[in-house]
C-alpha cells in the first residue's frame, strides 16, 4: 500500500516540464494548453529567424508556417505524449489561444532578420 501512495504522491510532484518530455502521464487541460503555447512560441521564432536569415518571402513562407504549425503540437501530442486531443476539446481547443501569438512570433522575427541581414 505505501508502494503505490509514494508511486502516485511521485506522479503528482511532476512539473508541467518534466511530463512534457514523457510519454503517458496524466494532462490536465491547462498544461497541455501551457506546453502547446510554448512549443509553437519555439517553432514560430526558430522558423522565423531561419527564413529571414535565408532572405525567404512571400506566400510560400506564410504557408510553411501554417502547416507546421498545424501538424507540429498535434504529431507532438499524439505521437510523442500519447494524449487524445478529443480528451481536451479537440484541436482548437488546445492550439486556439497560442496561434495569434506564434503568427505575431513569427512575423516579427522573420522580418526583422530579413531586415537586419539583406537590406
Amino acid at each position: 500500500m505505501s508502494a503505490s501512495k509514494s508511486a502516485a504522491a511521485a506522479k503528482r510532484k511532476l512539473s508541467v516540464w518534466e511530463k512534457a518530455f514523457m510519454r503517458d502521464e496524466d494532462w490536465r487541460k491547462d498544461e497541455l494548453r501551457e506546453v502547446v503555447f510554448w512549443l509553437i512560441a519555439g517553432f514560430s521564432l526558430v522558423l522565423g529567424l531561419f527564413f529571414g536569415l535565408a532572405g525567404f518571402r512571400g506566400l510560400p513562407c506564410f504557408v510553411s508556417y501554417f502547416i507546421g504549425v498545424a501538424a507540429l503540437p498535434s504529431v507532438y501530442w499524439t505521437s510523442f505524449l500519447g494524449v487524445d486531443d478529443a480528451d481536451f476539446g479537440g484541436k482548437m481547443e488546445v492550439v486556439g489561444d497560442s496561434l495569434g501569438t506564434g503568427a505575431a512570433m513569427f512575423v516579427l522575427a522573420w522580418v526583422g532578420t530579413f531586415t537586419t541581414f539583406h537590406s
